[in-house]
């Protein structure tokens, strides 16, 4: 663990590091499994969630929160996303392809979670060639609905948001297919 903190242990610098590395997995995770339910090898009611260990010292441990809103619409967003890959099990992905909207979908989840987005993981998330999904993400950051925001630690890694004014008009959206 001490390579992986760049030697630092039992300072901010190192908490912030292991947060980001622990946000990174929870993604990779939900994407993996993402992929499997596409791939019909999920299995219903597997849980991602992993029990989180303290490599260091210093770092509290925050405790289980109760659902909230935040929680509840980041869950209804990811099995949209789910439901969306299991239709390719039926249809070809060329056919339905959608990533404009994946990634509005992906980066709308990642908000309520509290996760930073890379642009690597956004691609993924496009479930289409990188090369398409860059061209995606030119879009939709010229039509004012992503903010990019450079990783302070590595600042060769770029992060992705959803505007304000994209993410309000998510809300409004999963508002309205709520009711």
């Amino acid at each position: 663990m001490h390579a992986i903190m760049g030697g630092v242990s039992g300072d901010s610098g190192a908490e912030d590091k292991l947060q980001m590395i622990e946000a990174e997995v929870a993604r990779l995770t939900s994407l993996v499994l993402q992929l499997a339910a596409r791939n019909g090898t999920a299995h219903e009611g597997m849980n991602p969630v992993v029990e989180r260990k303290s490599y260091v010292p210093s770092v509290t441990m925050p405790q289980p929160v109760p659902v909230s809103f935040d929680c509840a619409r980041a869950r209804m967003v990811r099995q949209i996303i789910r439901h969306r890959r299991k239709r390719e099990r039926q249809f070809p992905s060329y056919l339905l392809a959608d990533p404009g909207w994946d990634m509005l979908l992906d980066l709308y989840a990642a908000h309520y979670e509290g996760q930073k987005v890379p642009v690597s993981s956004l691609c993924i998330a496009a479930a289409v060639p990188a090369t398409t999904a860059l061209r995606w993400i030119k879009t939709l950051e010229e039509e004012g609905h992503l903010v990019r925001s450079q990783d302070p630690h590595d600042r060769r890694r770029i992060f992705l948001a959803m505007s304000d004014t994209a993410r309000a008009k998510m809300d409004e959206y999963f508002d309205d297919i709520e009711d």
